[in-house]
């Protein structure tokens, strides 16, 4: 029964990691913990913006922080199986032909 519960959590990775601008998400967020304003710079709509980050926050790939600042901008940053992710992401890419 086990294997099943891996496979479909395998296939929801997948078909998240298909969807437009999560792959540049994660990869923005390697670098450093980002304002949600930047994060929708990156994919161009606010709601399809939104909807991206709740998926990756519920798969444990980010964490949403939201700070004690006067106007409360919320942050976003990878987490440890983020960052797992992205190494077998650009692995794939290394070793597939997309750079």
């Amino acid at each position: 029964m086990k294997f099943i519960s891996h496979k479909v959590v395998s296939e929801d990775i997948f078909r998240l990691l298909g969807r437009k601008g999560v792959i540049e998400l994660l990869y923005s967020l390697e670098e450093r913990k980002r304002k949600y304003k930047e994060l929708e710079e990156i994919i161009g709509n606010p709601s399809t913006t939104a909807r991206r980050l709740k998926s990756l926050e519920k798969h444990g790939l980010i964490k949403r922080e939201v700070s004690s600042e006067k106007y409360r901008p919320v942050y976003y940053s990878l987490t440890n199986k983020g960052r797992k992710l992205l190494f077998v992401v650009r692995q794939v890419r290394e070793n597939y032909g997309e750079t």
